[in-house]
């Protein structure tokens, strides 16, 4: 990317499975604004180190904390231009208080008055990744249509999650399959610790290997459940998404909610079960070598942290039988589809 000093900012999003959705629009801007230095991202500080993993960005800003902080973090970048992804008022005013000139976002949460350069936003909510149709089109920033996000990690990264599966207790000579429980967003995306619990059992009683996926706010909820289980390794702890992703590339099939583990493992190509009921997958499920189980219920998608009807049925009614078999019958048809690729190789 040269020497010179990245000119445009981009203000990034505050989950790690929006900032993977994300990724092909980050994309397109290095490459509409790569003969100005590249662009900076700024984001949350566990999220940073993947994000400057991707090699899309000139730099990476890691921030949390105040908006003072926040606001003296951008104006000691001296850019000349912010595009906004967030929606938030907030994240208008922070670039608006740094003294940046040039500022383009939508025109949401009644901030337009904040916004030199002022884009409608999309009224029709189609696949996540097309979100930022009209922010790019208005930047002259197009991004490839049918490009999808991917991660791709360094090889000591991967070698040095091996060795802290193996530490915490996980065998490589069978499939790992990774589960992760949680999902930040609140009670209603969760499928259930016991039903976890119970799924793991199954699987570890037909001969996998599991390990559970979390983060530091879900720890308690994980060491929980691995408790329940005889011990049930545990990797996440940290905090660092980074690290995460790493243990998520060492995974057969990762089961989850509507949560940033199940983008992380699409963008590393790990395949995936994923069990929604509040959510759309037609929003943000990244197309690959997937399995959505979903019941039907006329109050979907609801987006409520708490089942407002009280019953929680959308995921209580989906069933371990459909995850364990879901999973195992994944596997066995991936591991099938790679025993005939190894077979015509030799021919």
């Amino acid at each position: 990317m040269g020497s010179q000093v990245a000119q445009t900012v981009v203000i990034g999003l505050n989950w790690v499975g929006d900032n993977i959705l994300a990724l092909p629009t980050y994309r397109a801007l290095q490459h509409r604004f790569h003969s100005e230095g590249g662009i900076a991202v700024a984001a949350p500080k566990n999220v940073a180190p993947l994000l400057a993993s991707s090699g899309v960005f000139k730099s990476v800003i890691p921030w949390n904390g105040s908006l003072r902080q926040r606001i003296s973090t951008l104006r000691e970048g001296r850019f000349r231009r912010a595009v906004i992804l967030p929606n938030s008022f907030k994240s208008a005013v922070v670039t608006f208080a740094a003294g940046i000139g040039e500022r383009w976002g939508y025109t949401t949460d009644y901030r337009g008055i904040l916004l030199t350069h002022k884009v409608a936003h999309l009224r029709d909510r189609g696949h996540q990744l097309d979100d930022y149709t009209p922010l790019l089109t208005a930047l002259s920033a197009p991004r490839v249509v049918d490009e999808l996000p991917t991660i791709s990690l360094p090889a000591r990264m991967r070698e040095k999650a091996h060795k802290q599966l193996r530490a915490a207790g996980v065998r490589f000579d069978r499939p790992l399959f990774g589960i992760h429980a949680g999902g930040l967003y609140g009670r209603a995306k969760h499928w259930g610790d016991d039903r976890y619990r119970e799924a793991a059992s199954r699987l570890r009683d037909a001969g996998f290997e599991v390990v559970l996926l979390t983060s530091p706010s879900e720890y308690a909820q994980a060491a929980a459940i691995s408790a329940s289980c005889d011990g049930l390794p545990v990797i996440g702890q940290d905090g660092d998404v980074l690290h995460l992703a790493a243990a998520i590339s060492h995974c057969a099939v990762v089961i989850t909610n509507d949560s940033g583990p199940l983008h992380l493992a699409a963008a590393l190509a790990v395949p995936t079960v994923s069990i929604f009921g509040p959510t759309d997958p037609g929003r943000t499920v990244i197309p690959g070598i997937t399995r959505v189980l979903r019941r039907p219920f006329a109050c979907q998608p609801c987006y409520r942290r708490e089942c407002p009807l009280g019953h929680h049925r959308c995921m209580s009614e989906i069933t371990v039988d459909e995850v364990f078999h879901a999973a195992v019958g994944l596997y066995s048809e991936l591991d099938a589809r790679v025993e005939v690729e190894e077979r015509r190789s030799l021919l």
